[in-house]
């Protein structure tokens, strides 16, 4: 079952960069009082009532877009437009209905596709903004639900509609899928994907070709390795500036991205002969966000001299930090270099991230912990103090801290808490997620 996208769509300044920000619960997407700052698609993953579903921010619809940028940035929002299962109409509830309004509302019914309308803005209620919202009726999109992206006043209705829509169109459904481990490839253009595959099936199934971008589509590659069912995934390679290739490259792109949030275990590329780029740091921090299990591969070894391999890892904590917990092989297609290894590391990094550790163990693990390096005191804080740790969740693995107050813990004491914890139960390979919940 594929993870669902749900798009935030509307005219420039609606809000819709504040609603991306308060769904998912952190500052992602660019968000100023001016119209249009948001230029470059934002997107996470998130769940609400047991389903998960990819958000898209967008720019703002300009209609009468002239300009090379104005029209690269139009194409984004045109490409999650179609791309999305669910398209949420954000308008601003407080700006009496337009005719651009109107054009939008007219372009979506024409679309097919199923729209959730929300009227932003409404911070506060009364009868003068709720019969100016009411107006959106008029678009021919049902009821505008009411909310304020701001303080979060009727979010988590918003959120059940958008869910029950879902479901309604089959998202969430419980299916048995035992067709295997997904494994996708993924990384820049032309750092060898298509070619590891091939030589991993010993087959020439895949386009090959010097020229980056060859892989325009993604393609899954049924396979069975010592009685293990697997779904390889080849990813067309993702442009630090995709959205201004053509319409069918920044198409893949954005499929490839997407891809990283329906799959079990991310390859995650890297020509070893280049230097670590914004690029691939943009990837890893996708990888990392979708909560997936990660094996990192250096391919094209076999052009580097033993020393300039060392180096190359040496050098990896510098431009990969966040990866610090994530396995290393070394590959070359065509020398076949590290081909026995990728599936065993790709079944392996998934049982970790299923992983579940007894209660009996974290509390031993949290009692040490605490006598070893109690969290301190923040300035103006209250002093912090940990109840109790437990597992709420696994793929990715989570865990639940219990504190007296949340913002007291220093986020230096959390990555120092990470690292002995990942010190003493291993997780290799998978994200793992520490929840602060304060006792009630």
């Amino acid at each position: 079952m594929k993870t669902p996208l749900v798009a935030i769509i509307g005219l420039p300044n609606s809000g819709k960069s504040t609603l991306f920000n308060k769904i998912l619960g952190r500052r992602a997407a660019l968000t100023y009082p001016e119209a249009g700052t948001t230029r470059d698609r934002a997107y996470g993953l998130s769940d609400w009532n047991g389903l998960s579903f990819i958000l898209i921010d967008t720019a703002g619809i300009d209609i009468r877009a002239n300009s090379d940028l104005e029209k690269n940035v139009q194409k984004q929002t045109q490409i999650a437009k179609d791309e999305a299962d669910l398209i949420l109409l954000l308008v601003d509830g407080k700006t009496p209905l337009g005719s651009k309004d109107l054009q939008v509302g007219a372009d979506l019914n024409r679309s097919g596709k199923v729209i959730v309308l929300a009227a932003n803005k409404i911070d506060a209620r009364n009868t003068k903004i709720e019969a100016l919202a009411s107006e959106y009726q008029k678009l021919g999109l049902g009821d505008p639900l009411l909310v304020s992206a701001v303080n979060g006043t009727g979010v988590g209705d918003l959120l059940d509609q958008v869910v029950e829509k879902l479901k309604a169109a089959g998202f969430g459904l419980q299916t048995d899928d035992n067709s295997g481990i997904r494994v996708a490839f993924v990384g820049k253009p032309n750092v060898g994907k298509s070619s590891l595959i091939n030589a991993l099936i010993k087959q020439e199934r895949l386009l090959v070709h010097d020229q980056a971008g060859t892989t325009r589509s993604v393609v899954e590659i049924p396979f069975t390795h010592e009685g293990q069912d697997f779904i390889l995934l080849d990813t067309a390679g993702i442009k630090k500036k995709w959205q201004q290739d053509s319409d069918v490259a920044a198409a893949a792109a954005f499929q490839s991205i997407r891809t990283i949030t329906q799959t079990d275990v991310v390859f995650f590329v890297i020509d070893a002969t280049t230097e670590i780029t914004t690029q691939d740091q943009s990837i890893s921090s996708d990888i990392l966000d979708a909560g997936k299990a990660v094996v990192l591969i250096l391919n094209k070894i076999d052009k580097l001299s033993k020393e300039n391999q060392n180096k190359f890892v040496d050098n990896l904590p510098n431009y990969l930090p966040q990866m610090w917990y994530v396995p290393v092989i070394f590959t070359s297609a065509t020398a076949g270099t590290g081909m026995d290894l990728l599936l065993k590391f790709a079944k392996d990094v998934l049982d970790t991230s299923k992983k579940q550790i007894d209660q009996t163990e974290l509390d031993d693990f949290l009692q040490k912990i605490l006598a070893e390096n109690m969290p301190g005191k923040m300035e103006d804080q209250r002093e912090p103090k940990i109840f109790s740790l437990r597992q709420i969740g696994i793929l990715p693995p989570t865990f639940k801290l219990t504190v007296n107050f949340p913002a007291a813990i220093a986020e230096s004491w959390k990555r120092w808490f990470e690292k002995q914890f990942r010190l003493k139960f291993g997780y290799e390979g998978t994200p793992v997620l520490m929840r602060y919940f304060r006792k009630v």
